[in-house]
């Protein structure tokens, strides 16, 4: 280290062997033989020369290729099998560009060996795609089956639940129909669902377009919605037996909402959409009607064209006997239980469809039931009598805007009730799931701080 003029300088001493190794690292690459250079590099009687030909009548490619080069330095070898013939006028064009033109519509290709062109066949090409997708079908209903039969062998009970329904797209099989209808005659392809994957042979320029087409399914498909819930129980007063007065509950949020649609009747099932600022001045809107209990506040996410279920209640199961009888004796020689699922509380259905420019769509479907009675058949079964308060929409709303279904009212003995439904979408951007749960771990720590306080 050495200070001169008020400037330091530093004296670095490098070892002899890290210099050598730094010069090896950088050394130039062998040089490469003719024969394996890329056929697109520039050649001065591929791209130097420009000429003009006519074929008018269908000409075979064997003597179209010889009058390419014949007044050049080129050789040309044909493949033996090629069988083609050529039909154009190529004017004020380069050799390369000639062979383009001529030989990629009839699925043929080329490589320059040398000072010869041989022209072949193109061979498919064979690449492989991953497809991120869950393989499931679903629906938006969830049923419940089992037996519990009673036999001269014994006793066999067993229980399924599972979700099921045709109402969903099975994106695989929707996946190979559009492949499929982008190859060519010769193109063939496999997709292994258990693998995420999928097989396709092809020429290159048809290999492009499958490329295209899955990454624009893969982006659609895979576009999420953040819907938060919530479910809201109106014990109404008595001036307020016919429903929830909406257009009241508009005036007292003018300020803090703004609806997208005219305000609804005050009885009757509806769907209303809102630019909601301030959530607790709709409680304290829907206050002034009746008694607010808020059931639930649920956070979810849903892909693509994908239902999401949400449940809240009990499920009780009850169950029914089938008797087979003895058509000769008339005695009973075998009865078979089974079990039925009955859910009491709120079910709620959403499929969220995300356009492009953000607008969503979803399909809700909310249903209430709730036992009222117990009908009893002739062979002793005890079946529920169940109300049912159901309604099934579309909407299109813009991300944050908050849809509200009501109208669902119900009589309780002396109360009636009216529930209310609100979702929130938002459109799910990258990194966005990650903020999300760090500023709900942010809220949980304050709320235990405020606790302990």
């Amino acid at each position: 280290m050495v200070r001169q003029a008020g400037v330091l300088l530093l004296a670095l001493v490098v070892p002899p062997a890290l210099i050598q190794a730094q010069q090896e690292r950088v050394r130039p690459l062998p040089l490469v033989p003719v024969t394996q250079l890329d056929v697109r590099q520039p050649h001065p009687e591929l791209d130097g020369r420009r000429i003009s030909l006519e074929f008018s009548a269908p000409t075979p490619i064997h003597d179209v290729l010889l009058r390419l080069v014949r007044e050049t330095g080129l050789g040309v070898i044909p493949d033996p099998a090629l069988d083609h013939t050529f039909v154009g006028d190529l004017k004020n064009v380069t050799i390369r560009e000639a062979l383009d033109l001529i030989l990629e519509p009839l699925g043929l290709g080329y490589e320059l060996r040398g000072e010869v062109i041989r022209v072949f066949r193109r061979e498919l090409e064979t690449r492989f795609f991953s497809v991120d997708y869950v393989i499931t079908q679903r629906s938006g209903s969830r049923s419940v089956a089992g037996t519990a039969g009673i036999g001269g062998a014994g006793i066999s009970s067993g229980s399924t639940s599972q979700v099921s329904g045709s109402d969903s797209p099975d994106l695989y099989t929707e996946l190979a129909e559009g492949v499929k209808a982008l190859l060519s005659l010769d193109g063939r392809m496999n997709l292994d669902r258990t693998a995420a994957l999928l097989q396709v042979s092809d020429r290159p320029e048809r290999l492009a377009r499958v490329e295209q087409y899955l990454e624009a399914v893969m982006l659609r498909a895979t576009r999420q919605v953040h819907i938060e819930a919530r479910v809201i129980e109106v014990e109404l007063r008595d001036e307020r037996s016919a429903g929830i007065d909406w257009r009241a509950v508009l005036a007292a949020l003018a300020g803090n909402a703004a609806t997208s649609s005219p305000a609804p009747a005050a009885s009757g099932g509806f769907t209303l959409s809102l630019d909601l600022d301030d959530f607790s001045a709709l409680l304290d809107a829907l206050a002034a009607q009746g008694r607010v209990n808020v059931l639930s506040s649920p956070r979810f996410t849903a892909m693509n064209n994908e239902p999401a279920v949400l449940r809240i209640g009990t499920q009780d199961v009850f169950f029914t006997t089938t008797t087979q009888v003895d058509a000769q004796s008339g005695r009973i020689v075998q009865s078979t239980v089974t079990p039925q699922a009955l859910t009491e509380g709120v079910m709620l259905s959403v499929t969220p469809q995300i356009s492009a420019d953000g607008i969503i769509h979803m399909s809700i479907n909310p249903s209430v039931t709730g036992r009222t009675g117990v009908a009893r058949s002739r062979l002793g079964d005890q079946v529920p009598i169940v109300s049912v308060r159901e309604t099934d929409t579309l909407v299109r709303v813009r991300q944050g805007e908050t849809v509200v279904i009501a109208g669902l009212m119900q009589d309780r003995g002396r109360r009636k009730t009216d529930l209310v439904i609100l979702l929130t979408p938002t459109v799910v951007r990258p990194g966005m799931a990650a903020s999300a749960s760090a500023r709900e771990r942010q809220e949980l720590e304050e709320g235990r701080a405020a606790r302990v306080r």
